[in-house]
């Protein structure tokens, strides 16, 4: 795949002006490339070019010819990460758009309004790079963190325990973030982010604990044990989605700087 290719956006918007303020925003703060279809037909053809491979598609959810999503099931298809724009907002469209398993929802508005959206579109084309360890004994809460660090393109690995968690870990050094739950047969959490901090400090590998237990007390000892944030199960998928993506965001903000002061 070519650099131009891994960079391409299909912007999917009926409307001229909203798909060239999209557009325009995208390609003046990133090195992101554009494609527009004014129709679901149009974006169908598009996804069928094999010839160029989008890493995210900015959707509206409303076309003359897809009035109810059908666009956001077309590009989710394609395996094709959803960024879905919309003039109304309420709690049922909400549920829509997590059931439909979109990355990102936003208000369409005007050019500046399109700023975290633009954000979101770089958040996921890095992500696609990032490593993601997930420790939980329970399969099922697994499968379910998996299933959102995939929707943000994420690369994510996973463990039943602390100790698998350690095995994985030496197999794949470059592994920068680790969710682990606190409840675990051999090795909890607690231990397994002490032992991960013996190999890395917090600005080069960061962990996130997660429990369905009591998170008062659990979050102080997490923290105090070298993770860097902490997630109460169950979770909203909003709040799991911007608590990985800081981190992340974190890491990088971190390694830059570390770069900069190399360099003087």
């Amino acid at each position: 795949m070519s650099q131009d290719q891994a960079n391409a956006v299909l912007v999917i918007e009926d409307s001229k002006v909203q798909a060239k303020i999209i557009s325009k925003q995208v390609l003046a703060l990133t090195n992101f490339s554009t494609q527009v279809a004014r129709t679901m037909t149009e974006a169908s053809h598009a996804l069928e070019n094999t010839s160029k491979e989008f890493f995210a598609a900015v959707v509206d959810l409303n076309l003359p010819d897809a009035p109810d999503g059908e666009a956001v099931d077309l590009v989710l298809g394609y395996d094709v990460p959803a960024v879905v724009l919309t003039a109304s907002f309420n709690d049922e469209i909400r549920q829509q758009f997590i059931k439909k398993k979109v990355a990102d929802y936003f208000f369409k508005g005007t050019i500046k309004d399109m700023d975290p959206m633009v954000t979101s579109l770089e958040r996921l084309s890095r992500n696609r790079f990032i490593k993601v360890l997930v420790v939980d004994d329970m399969k099922t809460d697994r499968t379910i963190i998996k299933k959102l660090l995939h929707i943000q393109r994420y690369q994510v690995l996973e463990a039943a325990n602390g100790v698998q968690a350690l095995e994985t870990f030496a197999d794949n050094p470059d592994i920068s973030i680790v969710i682990t739950d606190y409840q675990m047969p051999e090795m909890d959490g607690f231990e397994l982010t002490k032992a991960l901090r013996e190999e890395r400090k917090k600005d080069s590998l960061a962990v996130i604990g997660v429990s369905s237990a009591q998170s008062g007390p659990l979050t102080a000892q997490f923290l105090k044990n070298g993770a860097n944030d902490f997630i109460n199960k169950p979770f909203e998928v909003e709040e799991f989605t911007w608590r990985v993506n800081r981190t992340a965001e974190m890491l990088e903000i971190v390694a830059e700087l570390k770069a900069c002061q190399e360099q003087l």
